[in-house]
């Protein structure tokens, strides 16, 4: 999480050069007590502030983007939260810190679709309002955010209507991912390991069926593990000492693209030469059961599954691998 300063007024000196941009004017009537602080999520990023009672910051907009405002202890717990959905222009965000109560102005098309969502009486209001605007980004977005509550017959009926336009649209895809997942169970022992294609660093995508030929290494991770960073060091060796012989995989469960593109400092950089995949809807690691990382799973050349074990001791990952005699 970024200091919200360092999202910086200089900002606002430029802004003029973007045609695309959304200017937020912070005042906040009140102040925060010394063990909370202000978290602000835009742009695909997170900033954090301790006084928002007049702060002027900006950032690009492409089309339409959901900004939240959440009031937090320090060490994490959520006091409040706020969504807005946003377009290019400039808006004033008001209200008091405590209780925590904020209002945007203008209040534009997207924000009042989500209000009607919002304030709906029972889950069946909060469908029809959105099965009536599947042509929307915030119908779609809240569709995502209730599905865990939807038959499957009824969740499989709305994806269908959604415009093929938003089938690029992540909420789309954690949709598609959350139908899928329902038809699938954890890959066990013996069984063949569940089917994936995920992207590569370059953006290419790379298939389950593409690693069939040789034993493979499954590391399921995400970006700022300290257990999986831990352990490189003994991934690089095994890598190094079985190359040719045995596939070495990262699965990054990361939110964000970006976080996954640029997850690794140099340190890290200098580790890391086996192929890393982004699994953005956590398809594969939840369909796996994966709660701890980092976890493991090792597969024959088939693709099935042969051990599964967590992170533990240097020396234990080698350990696995050496049962394989691949020497």
């Amino acid at each position: 999480m970024k200091p919200f300063l360092s999202l910086i007024l200089a900002f606002l000196s430029i802004s003029n050069s973007f045609s695309q941009n959304a200017i937020l004017d912070f005042q906040l009537e009140g102040k925060l007590k010394k063990n909370e602080l202000f978290k602000l999520n835009m742009g695909g990023n997170g900033y954090e502030s301790n006084d928002l009672s007049e702060k002027k910051t900006g950032f690009e907009v492409d089309i339409l983007e959901q900004i939240s405002l959440l009031k937090v202890t320090k060490r994490g717990t959520i006091l409040g939260r706020k969504s807005f959905w946003i377009v290019p222009g400039e808006y004033t965000i008001t209200g008091t810190v405590d209780p925590f109560q904020i209002n945007i102005d203008p209040v534009n098309e997207y924000q009042k679709l989500q209000d009607q969502i919002s304030l709906a009486r029972n889950l069946d209001s909060k469908l029809e309002i959105i099965e009536s605007n599947l042509g929307s980004l915030v119908s779609l977005a809240n569709l995502n955010s209730i599905s865990n509550q939807l038959e499957t017959d009824v969740l499989e009926s709305l994806i269908e209507k959604i415009p093929t336009s938003f089938h690029e649209n992540l909420s789309y895809q954690q949709l598609e991912s959350d139908l899928l997942k329902r038809e699938f169970s954890k890959s066990g022992k013996g069984e063949m390991f569940t089917a994936f294609d995920l992207e590569d660093k370059k953006g290419e995508i790379v298939y389950l069926e593409d690693l069939k030929g040789k034993p493979t290494l499954i590391e399921f991770t995400f970006s700022g593990c300290a257990g999986c960073i831990k352990a490189l060091p003994e991934l690089r060796e095994v890598h190094d000492l079985y190359e040719g012989k045995l596939n070495v995989i990262s699965i990054y469960s990361d939110k964000t693209k970006e976080t996954f593109e640029n997850n690794n400092p140099i340190y890290k950089k200098e580790l890391i030469t086996w192929l890393s995949l982004w699994d953005p809807t956590n398809f594969v690691s939840t369909i796996n059961q994966i709660n701890t990382y980092p976890t493991f799973i090792l597969l024959n050349e088939n693709g099935e599954v042969i051990d599964q074990f967590q992170g533990g001791s240097y020396g234990k990952i080698k350990r696995k691998i050496a049962r394989l005699n691949l020497e």
